[in-house]
């Protein structure tokens, strides 16, 4: 088993960066933090997790809802205000798909499709949250992402702030066998949410991964995946020893070749799902 020190990002596929870095930035509050041939990495303010964005140009495969990322506000009346928001800027900013909100899981939540191909969520738990034990129920994956909450001026002219960049979500046929893989192989926790969906994450790190049974679903290119953190390169080394040696028994379905860049090693791999991960060390 891995031994993980951080779920510490995710990577999103678009189709033009210009077209899609706009919506990360001026309706969901990310901030600009590295930028690269065909390549940004943005983050939120109030969350350490980061959003790298690859483009891909047109033949980007359009994401499932079920395949999307989300940020959180404060209150039931920001989504509300993000609804109308989007809605008034659905032109501007090239958006598609903008559902009506309505509660899911808990959140009461609003969800649109970005001109690059991705689903995303604006959630909110408040309602939820009024229950004192659910602050530290499934892992504390719906209480507040954040120490100190982003005043209004930080995101003016909205009617709501995102105050933090809290999940993505992935797609699996088989609950049990996927559960085994990201506990006993990935080195991750698993909380149950009901009988088709579980939450992911490292204990250490707030944010987390939706998982959802389906009876069918799409595969993406490996510019869909999420980064997990080893403490060392040595550690990403053996690590690639290990699952070269026995991966594919405890049901690793596709493993990459070790890279190094700068002071970093990596490697990707897909689970029984065929979902990519990443284990990287730090940089």
């Amino acid at each position: 088993m891995l031994q993980p020190i951080a779920l510490a990002n995710t990577h999103m596929e678009c189709r033009y960066l210009k077209e899609t870095v706009p919506v990360m930035t001026d309706l969901l509050a990310f901030e600009k933090v590295a930028e690269h041939p065909g390549e940004v990495t943005l983050k939120h303010p109030n969350t350490d997790w980061l959003l790298i964005v690859h483009e891909a140009g047109p033949e980007a495969s359009v994401k499932q809802m079920h395949n999307h990322w989300g940020v959180r506000v404060m209150t039931r009346e920001e989504v509300d205000a993000a609804y109308e928001y989007l809605t008034a800027h659905k032109e501007e900013y090239g958006l598609k798909q903008i559902g009506k909100p309505y509660y899911n899981h808990g959140s009461y939540s609003v969800y649109f499709l970005e001109p690059g191909t991705n689903g995303w969520e604006i959630e909110c738990y408040a309602d939820v949250l009024r229950k004192e034990r659910e602050w530290s129920r499934r892992g504390g994956v719906r209480a507040p992402h954040w120490e100190a909450p982003l005043p209004p001026e930080h995101f003016p002219g909205r009617g709501y702030v995102p105050q933090g960049f809290t999940h993505g979500t992935l797609a699996c046929g088989e609950l049990k066998v996927s559960w085994d893989f990201y506990t006993k192989v990935l080195g991750l926790e698993v909380h149950q949410a009901n009988d088709h969906v579980v939450y992911i994450k490292h204990p250490k790190t707030k944010c987390y991964v939706v998982c959802a049974v389906r009876k069918e679903w799409k595969t993406f290119s490996p510019n869909f995946r999420f980064t997990i953190s080893l403490e060392s390169k040595e550690a990403v080394a053996e690590a690639h020893r290990w699952l070269a040696e026995s991966g594919k028994g405890l049901g690793m379905t596709e493993l990459r070749d070790l890279q190094s860049s700068g002071p970093a090693f990596s490697f990707l791999l897909s689970d029984p799902d065929r979902n990519w991960w990443e284990i990287s060390s730090p940089n």
